[in-house]
């Protein structure tokens, strides 16, 4: 009965709140509570796709192949019928190696899954020799996109300034924060307001108080977002970081998103949710697998924007594995799965929905290779 009540909430919710804005769910929850069913994610995955305009791109940060299995057998909250995650079928591996180094580090990776190119660890968005490569958001916004980029981790973060910067280290706080905000993407979502606001000057600092539509906390976004029902304005909204339980905080921000990048040339959107690498660092498992639900609700919310809009590509990946997470074998404890506080050279997970994404299938691709893909498509080619 609770969710069926559940159920009939959400619907109404769909009919009640239509703006541009708003921050209600399209019916897949209320109130924290999950109503797609494994039938739901079924039909949305099985549906016939047409050429995509959108690109949502989910990276788990340090998400490793036994983090999913172990989150799925573990972790309270998940669906009924486990991980939305392995409801996909066009699945398959990458393999994550920086130019100089067997074992990436988040910088490396994060400009391969953005340009396509390897280069070395350290470096955001430029090949080995220092040269600018030219990234997903550029190319998106030449062909007249919208651009998106949503991390629960600080906006310097070698993660989302992959996608957007061009630096010789990811230790250059102040310039990647600046940059990023200079690129001025239609979406910017980080966490904590104050470090960040102290970090920007000059142009940046214009656009940000001049030119973005700001929601200092998660709590001030509906307020925020009425005042700009037509979505004319860039949105930068803080939302919680990273959290030892499972969270809808980036389901609901990936919800505000779609709105606010919904147009007739179409987006590209990166999320990015970090915690399985921080907690990964930290040796702390709880963290971790609650992490991998955090971006499972994430996924969830993805494929509730696609049922109504098959003109989307959905790959969900990670940029690398953390942690050394094995799976246990007989009495070991959750624990003592953790190996090392470092990264790792295992292949991680890829997960795709959407048309032409057969190619993931059963395969073992390199992390340049998802870039590409998502660059030809974006290109309409």
């Amino acid at each position: 009965m609770k969710k069926l009540l559940a159920l009939i909430l959400s619907i109404i919710l769909i009919f009640t709140f239509t703006s541009c804005g708003n921050i209600e769910p399209e019916g897949w929850y209320t109130e924290g509570e999950i109503v797609l069913s494994k039938r739901q994610v079924q039909k949305i995955i099985d549906q016939e796709f047409t050429t995509p305009k959108n690109v949502i791109l989910i990276i788990g940060d340090g998400m490793g192949p036994n983090d999913i299995t172990l989150a799925q057998e573990n972790v309270t909250g998940v669906y009924d019928f486990g991980l939305v995650l392995n409801q996909i079928k066009n699945t398959g591996f990458a393999t994550t190696h920086s130019a100089n180094a067997d074992v990436t580090d988040s910088a490396a990776s994060g400009t391969a899954l953005a340009t396509g190119v390897k280069t070395n660890n350290d470096y955001i968005g430029k090949d080995p020799d220092g040269n600018d490569l030219k990234n997903v958001a550029e190319i998106a916004r030449e062909q007249g996109k919208r651009i998106g980029i949503i991390t629960d981790e600080d906006l310097s973060g070698a993660t989302p300034t992959a996608f957007v910067v061009h630096n010789i280290s990811r230790e250059n706080s102040k310039e990647l924060a600046n940059a990023m905000v200079t690129f001025k993407p239609d979406v910017l979502m980080c966490k904590d307001y104050t470090s960040t606001s102290a970090l920007l000057e000059g142009d940046a600092r214009k656009i940000f108080d001049n030119e973005y539509l700001v929601a200092k906390d998660f709590k001030r976004f509906k307020e925020t977002l009425d005042t700009d029902p037509e979505c004319k304005k860039a949105f930068f909204g803080f939302l919680e970081g990273f959290s030892t339980v499972p969270s809808y905080n980036l389901a609901q921000c990936a919800q505000v998103a779609f709105k606010r990048l919904k147009n007739d040339k179409g987006f590209f959107l990166m999320i990015e949710s970090s915690g399985t690498d921080k907690f990964g660092h930290k040796n702390n498992i709880n963290g971790k697998l609650s992490s991998v639900v955090t971006l499972d609700r994430t996924v969830a919310a993805a494929l509730a924007f696609m049922k109504n809009n098959p003109d989307t590509l959905l790959i969900i990946t990670s940029d690398h594995e953390t942690g050394g997470v094995k799976l246990p074998e007989g009495d070991e404890k959750l624990t003592d799965l953790l190996t090392v506080t470092s990264h790792t050279d295992t292949p991680v997970r890829v997960f795709a929905v959407g048309k032409g994404s057969e190619y993931f299938k059963d395969k073992t691709v390199d992390n340049t290779d998802i870039a590409k893909f998502i660059i030809k498509t974006v290109k309409g080619e």
